[in-house]
């Protein structure tokens, strides 16, 4: 954080505290450092894919924060629930999203009655709220308490640059650390329409450096040849 304070007030020509505090560059940054992260997660998905895994709890439908379920869900990936973690045969079944719970065409609490239409339908999860009003609900409802029983691949929210010390954490900081510098010494310069020709110029550098920086993580996997995978699930 502190080297890209000092580049932005280098740019500004204020090497002493002046015009604009450290509070405020501060928060320019953190501005830029969300849009570009979120960059990296529209180019390539999983660039900030993590895991986590909670209990389940015979009867319980929904989970959150006091469950475990995680609080920095940006996207969900994939979910997987095992029904009967004591089986040690048993294996984690894929949950397929309803991505509106209008889709449930019944009551939750009946379709949740048994765990007997997994073999024709599926399981399922939907979500609503998020931080720490995050929750998850599954369809059928587990009917066995099991320790890490639920599993999440999830895209996480961003925490802020909150000291000097703290790394940028995007794909190649070294040398796309300076979109951050270019974006929020824009702003800054924009505050108070104190130089706002120079303000547009660094737009453009940001601007075209952020089209460049998009193109670049679009192949992160340069491996073999793309394809198209179809994600129907299959009905047995």
């Amino acid at each position: 954080m502190s080297d890209v304070r000092s580049l932005c007030r280098s740019f500004l020509d204020e090497a002493t505290q002046a015009d604009w505090s450290n509070a405020e560059l501060n928060s320019l940054i953190n501005a830029k450092y969300h849009e570009v992260r979120t960059m990296a997660v529209t180019a390539f998905e999983d660039y900030y894919l993590t895991t986590t895994t909670f209990n389940s709890v015979a009867d319980q439908e929904e989970y959150g924060s006091s469950d475990s379920a995680p609080t920095d869900v940006f996207k969900i990936r994939r979910v997987e629930l095992n029904y009967d973690v004591s089986n040690a045969d048993g294996a984690p079944t894929r949950c397929f999203p309803i991505h509106n719970i209008d889709e449930v065409r019944r009551d939750l609490g009946y379709v949740n009655s048994g765990l007997s239409n997994i073999t024709t339908n599926g399981a399922n999860y939907y979500t609503y709220g998020f931080r720490s009003n995050f929750k998850i609900g599954f369809i059928p409802k587990p009917d066995k308490t099991g320790t890490n029983a639920i599993k999440i691949w999830y895209v996480t929210e961003a925490a802020d640059l909150s000291s000097d010390s703290s790394d940028i954490n995007i794909p190649y900081a070294d040398k796309n650390y300076i979109l951050l510098v270019y974006g929020a010494t824009a702003d800054a310069l924009r505050f108070g329409q104190q130089a706002v020709g120079e303000a547009q110029d660094f737009d453009v550098k940001y601007q075209t450096g952020m089209a460049k920086y998009q193109e670049e993580l679009e192949d992160k996997v340069s491996e073999e040849a793309k394809m198209i995978v179809d994600t129907s699930p299959i009905i047995i």
